[in-house]
């Protein structure tokens, strides 16, 4: 593999740093709520079964969501904001029934909430992602807490710059979309709105198999690679047990090597993505190929607009 940087043991010495994420993950569940029930009663309630149909977080990732699934979540109130809780609790009986999409519950949540016990003995400011459980039926009698509420409360509007070009993953208008088609088959929608900044670039989904079949520009290229190295190696917290990075004509591939699968999931992914967000002279967004019995993650990153001649430039 041509111009491959291979660092080992890459670790910048600052501990494992938990920072703020600033993935563009607006909220946690995008849903379409059919019902609202609450138990024991609908005076200060406090427990809820809400169904519809709904999109969750994918299980300790950054940023990314499961395909739609049509059934209840069962929550009890948050202890931590118990009021807030049944604010958004009303909120969501109001649109029920009126198949209007709504967003609720923060992303995150601390690692040591999660369910397994691996993840919840990691320090205590290290975030994973929103664990949430869509039942097929009523079948349980354990309701889960209620995630944090979203600073923005109950979600209605989703035409923010971010929910049309978000870092990673789908854009949250694109989500709706599935949303809309998994609880209303057959129905006829416009095209979601696309990201004119992506406009004359190669769609996300394809550029592994792009990369494939491109040249090198050895002066962008070598200029790509250093920047994006540096910006690694300077990640507080960061942790790489090897990370490989190479670019060609348009694109760049960096494929990181976690120490462990723990720490990539609570606090690796998240860090690598805050690292490579903003990069000089790359689009916004990109495709990252999670792992599957290692911890390793591939990302894909393309320059902001395809060069019509070489140039040594990063702009």
């Amino acid at each position: 593999m041509n111009a491959t940087i291979h660092l080992f043991a890459l670790c910048v010495g600052l501990g494992l740093l938990a920072v703020e994420s600033t993935a563009s993950t607006r909220v946690g569940i995008y849903a379409i709520v059919d019902e609202v029930t609450f138990e024991p009663s609908d005076y200060e309630p406090e427990r809820v079964w809400i169904s519809g149909v709904f999109v969750v977080p994918q299980p300790f990732s950054s940023g990314l969501h499961q395909s739609p699934l049509r059934g209840y979540l069962y929550f009890s109130l948050n202890p931590d904001a118990p009021e807030s809780t049944r604010d958004e609790w009303k909120v969501l009986q109001k649109v029920a029934g009126t198949g209007q999409v709504v967003g609720f519950g923060e992303y995150w949540m601390p690692c040591s909430h999660t369910r397994e016990k691996r993840f919840r003995e990691l320090p205590g400011d290290s975030n994973c992602s929103l664990e949430v459980s869509v039942h097929m039926d009523r079948d349980t009698e354990v309701p889960e807490p209620y995630p944090k509420p979203s600073g923005e409360g109950v979600v209605t509007a989703f035409d923010a710059h971010d929910d049309i070009c978000p870092r990673f993953g789908r854009p949250s208008v694109q989500i709706i979309f599935g949303l809309r088609k998994a609880h209303s088959p057959g129905i006829v929608l416009n095209e979601p709105a696309v990201c004119v900044e992506w406009i004359g670039l190669i769609p996300s989904s394809d550029l592994d198999s792009a990369f494939v079949k491109q040249t090198r520009d050895a002066d962008w290229a070598e200029a790509a690679e250093t920047l994006i190295t540096q910006r690694l190696a300077q990640a507080a917290g960061l942790a790489l047990a090897e990370l490989g990075v190479e670019c060609r004509d348009t694109i760049c591939h960096i494929r990181l090597v976690f120490p462990t699968r723990e720490y990539q999931e609570a606090l690796g992914n998240r860090l690598a993505a805050d690292a490579l967000n903003g990069l000089p002279g790359f689009s916004q967004g990109g495709k990252i190929i999670p792992p599957r019995d290692q911890p390793t993650m591939d990302y894909y990153l393309q320059r902001r607009k395809p060069p019509t001649t070489s140039t040594a430039s990063l702009d």
